[in-house]
């Protein structure tokens, strides 16, 4: 908020030896207000900043890709060791590695930005099922494409949107593979 003092008040000139001359050309001008009352600064009251608020939020998705990520690799386990054929076994624990490197990838991106390490939580459970696990992978890794998608597009750290492009890219192609068991 700029409180640039006038040269002149509704008339009344001000010279350019006054108090109000020193004020306007002062570097703490916004801390001041007529007849030399201290105002408080609005910084002190302000919701946290779009910065802040994006960081916030960066580091919510980046939770929830390393959660994400962590049930994933647990899944594909299951699902790799109830797999009824070799291709199927091969392919889904190609698929883990990917997931595995993506966790490694996230966790690491959310250590250098809060000096934390994240503990994953399991919030998903994986069908016992070999049917219904492939088809709940599939739907999964295409709405994880949508959101690492988003991520990318969201931020301004280049890091975080390389890693979360090339992280999109895979869980894309890992989402064919699942279609493909799903015939």
């Amino acid at each position: 908020m700029n409180l640039a003092i006038p040269h002149r008040l509704e008339g009344y000139p001000f010279s350019s030896h006054s108090q109000w001359s020193q004020l306007s050309n002062s570097p703490h001008q916004k801390y001041f207000t007529p007849f030399n009352l201290p105002s408080y600064s609005y910084s002190l009251y302000r919701q946290p900043n779009q910065t802040s608020i994006r960081k916030n939020h960066l580091l919510s998705q980046i939770t929830k890709a390393i959660n994400g990520e962590y049930a994933a690799i647990s899944c594909y386990h299951t699902l790799k060791n109830i797999a009824p054929s070799k291709k199927e076994q091969t392919v889904i624990t190609e698929i883990r590695k990917d997931e595995i490197r993506h966790y490694n990838t996230f966790s690491n991106l959310y250590t250098q930005l809060t000096g934390k390490k994240h503990t994953p939580i399991m919030k998903e459970k994986c069908p016992t099922n070999y049917r219904k696990g492939i088809d709940a992978a599939f739907l999964d890794e295409q709405e994880t494409v949508d959101m690492y998608l988003e991520i990318a597009y969201n931020t301004t750290n280049h890091q975080v949107k390389e890693a979360f492009l090339r992280a999109a890219h895979d869980e894309q192609n890992h989402a064919v593979w699942f279609l493909y068991f799903m015939k």
